[in-house]
């Protein structure tokens, strides 16, 4: 293999795109874009990106991909690989020491269980409901009037979060919304939110794991720094670092796999 031979990931989630070009001195580029309702369009446009860095055809880059996620049956590229095996591929790859992982997204959350290979040992996930998932955070940043990149310092500035009960992700917007017209903090209401996903995530990693130890955070939600510190608090630990956009992990995970068949099989 030489250096200019690229291979990419693709994480065709519920709400964005992810993409990302690795070759043998690293990663090159990464690339998102919305789904809004076309898987396809939105992985020509990741494509497109990274084609133009890295110099390869559109073509020849979509030879040299596996995609994953939700939406990835729904798009033009050959070679799929689930989407547990990517998230612990791309975690484990950055950071060896890692053995669990959580991943929460738009509409789901996963823990998973790795092996000292790195290996998928054992996966739970929570589908039930999306209370605990980034779609709760963008409908309450909407009620709220804020980005949803606000929403950490927002929490940060709190002094007495209000509990949030609900468990639907509805539910609990319509919660907030009315604790926004009796006049509530918003600081506080935020706080909650965030309180409140850490708080469905912790039950999880514990079915998983009883004495959870070496966690890795991925997922547009590990994002949040509040949610972050929360679940730390909740499970006395700190989450490891993996030095690369939370978000694009699953993705990397899979270009990882793209470039290591291919190793394997040239």
């Amino acid at each position: 293999m030489v250096d200019d031979t690229f291979f990419v990931g693709i994480d065709a989630g519920s709400t964005v795109c992810k993409a990302i070009a690795v070759n043998s001195s690293g990663i090159l580029e990464h690339s998102m874009a919305p789904i809004l309702g076309n898987p396809e369009s939105a992985t020509a446009s990741c494509i497109k990106k990274i084609s133009s860095i890295s110099k390869s055809k559109p073509k020849q880059l979509k030879k040299l991909a596996i995609a994953t996620g939700l939406n990835s049956d729904k798009i033009s590229i050959l070679k799929k690989e689930q989407e547990i095996t990517c998230i612990g591929t791309g975690a484990f790859t950055l950071n060896s020491n890692i053995r669990l992982v959580i991943d929460v997204g738009s509409f789901s959350m996963k823990a998973l269980k790795l092996d000292n290979k790195g290996n998928v040992k054992e996966f739970m996930m929570n589908n039930k409901c999306a209370g605990g998932s980034g779609i709760l955070l963008e409908l309450v940043a909407e009620a709220l009037e804020l980005d949803i990149s606000e929403l950490a310092e927002k929490a940060f500035e709190s002094t007495n979060p209000i509990s949030i009960s609900s468990q639907c992700s509805i539910f609990a917007e319509s919660e907030v919304i009315s604790y926004k017209n009796e006049g509530a903090n918003i600081s506080d209401l935020v706080a909650g939110v965030c309180n409140s996903v850490a708080g469905r995530m912790y039950p999880l990693v514990r079915r998983l794991d009883k004495d959870p130890k070496n966690l890795a955070f991925t997922g547009g939600v590990a994002k949040n720094k509040k949610i972050v510190q929360n679940l730390e608090e909740r499970l006395n630990l700190e989450i490891i670092e993996t030095g690369l956009d939370p978000q694009f992990i699953t993705a990397y995970g899979a270009a990882i796999i793209a470039k290591t068949n291919f190793e394997e099989y040239k």
